[in-house]
């Protein structure tokens, strides 16, 4: 189990820290955090020696933070410090470890939470912190798609299409270009159509072609069975890589920037592709 920072007798504790958020975490989160640790340390449940000081600072943070009073008197005297780096590494996770059990049994949990987490950083963790609370594993897709349902629609419009328009260019970190889609909506709602809202970020960020492409044949590639030879072909040409396939048997060569990768089959060239260039596309 992730333990929680030790208490110190020299600084008032950090209560973001102590439940694993970040300072803008909403109250849904802070509360979703607060009882899927105070599940994990009670002390009726946890055996550890020192659970009752670990569930009194995790009580302690949860009444400050729930407080919305109390919560920006705290925040002010945190306002001399620099705010944490979500993405540090050194952050304590204190459910680390119960995610990790949970991602072990079920597999999809971190395909769904990183698609996301890709979409907003928050959305992603609400979606763990529920199911951690919850249990409900089984309902993963379910939750996921009303988390991603409601987040499109809150920044994008009601638009099908340019909720899917808009969805597309955040999965292909095309950030800046998903930005102006919601300042187009936010002008003029529905009385916009997503064939111009794509006219006009083709213009403006002419590179989103060519992203949104790549990741089309990446899930295309991801997905296909049997593996799909043109979609892989296009794809590793588009990331600036060349399949040499051997003349007389199946396997062949990837070339992908300084490496040349050896394959035995067309699974096999799909599976190096995919993993490849799953940072890039995926």
């Amino acid at each position: 189990m992730s333990t929680l920072p030790p208490p110190s007798s020299d600084a008032a504790p950090d209560h973001y820290q102590t439940l694993g958020l970040a300072r803008h975490a909403e109250p849904v989160v802070v509360k979703a955090a607060y009882r899927a640790l105070a599940s994990c340390y009670h002390p009726d449940r946890n055996p550890a020696s020192d659970a009752i000081e670990r569930i009194q600072r995790i009580n302690a943070a949860h009444e400050v933070l729930c407080d919305p009073v109390r919560r920006r008197a705290y925040d002010a005297t945190l306002s001399g410090e620099p705010p944490p780096d979500d993405t540090d590494p050194q952050t304590p996770d204190p459910l680390a470890e119960r995610w990790q059990i949970a991602a072990g049994f079920f597999p999809e949990l971190r395909r769904l939470h990183r698609r996301l987490h890709r979409l907003s950083p928050r959305m992603g963790e609400d979606f763990r912190l529920q199911l951690l609370q919850h249990q409900h594993y089984g309902e993963a897709q379910g939750l996921a798609d009303r988390l991603r349902t409601d987040f499109l629609h809150r920044h994008f419009g009601p638009d099908p299409a340019l909720q899917a328009y808009a969805d597309q260019l955040v999965l292909a970190r095309e950030v800046e270009a998903a930005r102006f889609v919601g300042r187009i909506v936010s002008v003029l709602g529905s009385s916009v159509s997503a064939d111009s809202v794509r006219e006009k970020v083709a213009q403006r960020f002419p590179r989103t072609v060519t992203s949104l492409h790549k990741r089309a044949l990446y899930e295309r590639v991801e997905q296909s069975s049997p593996p799909d030879r043109d979609a892989i072909q296009t794809l590793v040409g588009l990331c600036d890589g060349v399949v040499q396939r051997a003349l007389l048997r199946g396997g062949g060569t990837l070339r992908l920037g300084l490496h040349d990768l050896k394959f035995d089959d067309d699974e096999a060239l799909r599976q190096l592709v995919v993993r490849r260039l799953a940072a890039e596309c995926g």
